[in-house]
């Protein structure tokens, strides 16, 4: 109900809010601005300014009551045996990302965006989207967040015991067709990763950068800090009993071009440095020896920024990983 409901106020809010704007610039170009004292067309502007609010205001609210439906109708492992024998990506991340993953996408367009496209973004949290990007390679799954009330949209939540939970962890990214695990400086998070890269072939391993350079550079130092006492301390690869060679994490990418160039400004609504970004600002993968490459999603190599150019920036950078991921053999 809240998911048709939610659609209702979204489709009903584009339809009012279109329709008023471009009744209002209509409205606009045919008002005789020396007629201060003429009260009509006065009436009809903020009517439809109103209008347009109103609509916008619908639009907005239908968005998140969207989002509240799928967290009631969310999908959950019962256990996290029943994975056993099938094919799923693990998606590990900092529990701290959550708020930032459940958020909806507000962006319209780039520089000079028409205020209409507004009614255009997408419904998507972050989470969905980095989900619909994996999905082809197995069910994605996640470790719910301890004590939360309703589970976030995005990958099938599992839940696991606050004292318990490394043993089940370690299985499921033993038996995960890939492994996606975003960075973060927390302790369980560097655990998991020194766990999949224990556990894993490399080439099943992403790193996914949410974050910015300074929390990934803490990420890259509690990793060197937790493999020291690890591969000192635990038994390695269950196969070879030994621990593969730490990767040398590779440095978070400056911007290519920090400025635009004047004509670059103008075009893009006079801004000197770049807004627009993508939530996941990049990410590392793996070579057979472990060598890591940081594909950085970086919006000023474009010369007209935008959602939409962005976007086919991201799908283009991901091509050769997918298709690596792709070629991967089945674990189970």
């Amino acid at each position: 109900m809240l998911v048709g409901a939610g659609w209702a106020l979204r489709v009903a809010g584009t339809v009012v809010g279109l329709l008023s704007f471009f009744e209002f610039k209509e409205n606009i170009k045919d008002a005789h601005w020396g007629s201060v004292g003429e009260g009509p067309w006065w009436m009809s502007l903020l009517g439809w300014a109103a209008a347009f609010f109103a609509g916008l205001a619908a639009f907005l609210v239908g968005r998140l009551v969207v989002v509240r439906g799928k967290q009631h109708t969310a999908d959950l492992v019962v256990s996290c045996d029943s994975l056993a024998g099938t094919r799923y990506v693990l998606y590990l991340r900092p529990f701290s990302n959550d708020p930032e993953m459940a958020a909806l996408n507000d962006d319209i367009q780039g520089g000079g965006a028409n205020l209409e496209n507004i009614f255009f973004i997408s419904g998507l949290t972050h989470e969905e989207a980095l989900v619909r990007r994996f999905r082809q390679f197995g069910r994605v799954v996640a470790i719910g967040r301890p004590g939360e009330n309703l589970p976030l949209p995005g990958a099938t939540r599992a839940y696991l015991p606050l004292d318990d939970w490394k043993g089940t962890v370690s299985e499921l990214i033993a038996g995960a067709h890939v492994v996606l695990l975003s960075a973060g400086p927390g302790p369980g998070t560097v655990w998991e990763f020194t766990e999949a890269l224990r556990l894993l072939p490399p080439d099943r391993l992403v790193l996914l950068a949410y974050c910015d350079a300074a929390t990934y550079d803490r990420f890259r130092e509690a990793v060197a800090v937790e493999y020291d006492r690890r591969s000192r301390t635990e038994p390695g690869s269950p196969g070879t009993g030994l621990w593969p060679p730490l990767p040398a994490l590779p440095g978070y990418p400056p911007p290519a071009r920090p400025e635009r160039p004047r004509w670059q400004v103008l075009l893009n609504g006079g801004r000197k440095r770049l807004r627009w970004d993508f939530a996941l600002k990049g990410l590392v993968v793996f070579g057979p020896r472990w060598e890591a490459t940081f594909i950085r999603f970086d919006p000023t190599t474009l010369k007209l920024p935008s959602v939409w150019t962005l976007h086919k920036l991201v799908k283009r950078e991901l091509r050769p990983v997918q298709a690596q991921l792709e070629a991967l053999d089945a674990r189970n």
